[in-house]
């Protein structure tokens, strides 16, 4: 059994299902966090999981970890699954749709780490150049990192741009040497 195949498939089935009912935007918005939230909490996926659990507990799971109540797409996409015993491809389901979504939206995922808190009107500004470098749309996940001491770092697929005070150090260090003393 090809899990990438089957995954897709059904998240590509997802797309198109709430794209008819006019939920799509609905959809990526309710499953964009609760992607992380299943990965990385081993009991939600145990639950989800367990063949002892009938397909509603398994859904209530699942519901619960929403911040409001499932579309109807989305509701109906879950209970299609269970019924068809694919919980083991469900992680891989949400990735495949939160994947496909980006590539016809043509959204990018970006990270901008900064030692403090930045304000709505840099993070605009660092989206609209990188819609003109890239033509995107940047969504962009804010993440503060007081050891970086200044400056920023900003992650969006391959392009790193690392303009941090302590990668600059660092280089500067690297680029006088490590010996103690030297003669000019």
């Amino acid at each position: 059994m090809d899990t990438g195949l089957i995954s897709r498939r059904y998240a590509k089935a997802l797309a198109e299902y709430a794209a008819s009912l006019g939920e799509e935007d609905l959809v990526y918005e309710q499953l964009h966090p609760f992607s992380g939230q299943f990965d990385y909490i081993p009991r939600i996926r145990e639950a989800v999981l367990s063949p002892a659990l009938p397909d509603d507990e398994k859904a209530a799971v699942i519901f619960g970890l929403l911040k409001e109540e499932p579309c109807r797409s989305l509701r109906d996409f879950v209970y299609l699954v269970l019924r068809h015993h694919r919980e083991s491809c469900f992680f891989i389901m949400l990735h495949s749709f939160l994947a496909l979504y980006r590539q016809r939206h043509n959204l990018k995922e970006a990270v901008l780490t900064t030692a403090v808190p930045l304000g709505k009107d840099v993070e605009d500004i660092i989206r609209t150049r990188a819609r003109g470098v890239d033509h995107c749309t940047a969504v962009i996940t804010r993440k503060v990192d007081p050891s970086i001491i200044g400056g920023f770092i900003f992650r969006m697929e391959d392009t790193l741009i690392d303009a941090s005070t302590a990668s600059q150090i660092k280089l500067l260090r690297k680029r006088l040497g490590t010996e103690p003393l030297r003669k000019i």
